[in-house]
């Protein structure tokens, strides 16, 4: 009886300890209002040579919204409580090291753009990142589909889930 009682004292004092930390179980993030249920992802301005990386890296944040659950995007900006837009401001490959010719087993990507978190109705800005950098060394396996630069297509596609990635968390998981 008395053990059964102590491990009931020592779960909930456990417990207190966890909430007085910050720690809350797991839900709708604190950034979102209860009344905003949709949200549009455009593509991404984009101000470089590589074209696609604005509408890959919209279709990323898109589908993992869409895991995550809090909100359904949509594909029109007028049903959307809130609109998610973006910039690519500079991107730049460097291939590192080669396997053989035509092959690439490294490349380095530096990445700066920015983003922020409107609600439609009000456009007030819920959050603003007015530049978010990234510089990252990828290993890409791709064998040589783009013969002018080996690597590049496997090194985007790793760098856009990367960034969605962060940019979830930044917004989501504060």
């Amino acid at each position: 009886m008395w053990s059964s009682f102590l491990r009931s004292l020592l779960i909930l004092w456990f417990s207190c300890f966890l909430y007085a930390c910050g720690y809350t179980l797991a839900g709708k993030p604190t950034l979102l209002n209860p009344e905003w249920k949709t949200i549009y992802i455009p593509p991404w301005k984009n101000y470089t040579v590589e074209k696609a990386v604005g509408e890959l890296l919209a279709q990323e944040l898109r589908k993992k919204i869409a895991q995550d659950g809090f909100l359904v995007p949509v594909f029109s900006p007028y049903s959307a409580d809130l609109i998610l837009q973006g910039e690519v401001l500079k991107l730049y490959f460097e291939p590192v090291a080669y396997a053989t010719f035509g092959q690439t087993k490294t490349r380095n990507i530096q990445f700066e753009g920015k983003f922020a978190l409107i609600e439609r109705r009000t456009a007030k800005k819920i959050y603003e990142n007015p530049k978010i950098t990234r510089y990252e060394t990828y290993r890409v396996a791709e064998v040589a589909s783009n013969l002018l630069n080996p690597g590049k297509d496997e090194a985007l596609r790793l760098l856009v889930k990367d960034l969605s990635e962060l940019i979830m968390q930044e917004l989501f998981n504060r």
